[in-house]
């Protein structure tokens, strides 16, 4: 299941969640395949709070795109990623290691 985290509908995603509760709902509760996530989410948590709970929670899937737009909060999301394990060719697409 392909799931997107994020405000704007840019990704093609079987669930769409803009806000950080219904994206902790959802990981917990499906098993997913690729996680497109932008920084800026309704709610509480940004995408890379939601990342850091997703790690220790080990509910992150093998392969997530980071769909955010703005240079400097994709660097945050890349730099979560690559802490959290993951591998990157352009940036924008990390595979778990």
């Amino acid at each position: 299941m392909r799931v997107a985290l994020s405000k704007r509908e840019s990704y093609h995603a079987d669930i769409y969640c803009n806000d950080s509760s219904t994206a902790k709902k959802v990981l917990r509760e499906h098993y997913i395949s690729i996680l497109a996530i932008d920084f800026y989410l309704n709610g509480h948590d940004n995408g890379r709070a939601l990342i850091e709970w997703a790690r220790q929670k080990r509910l992150l899937p093998q392969f997530v795109v980071v769909t955010e737009s703005d240079r400097g909060k994709r660097a945050l999301l890349a730099l979560e990623l690559t802490k959290s394990g993951f591998n990157t060719a352009d940036g924008t697409t990390f595979i778990k290691r």
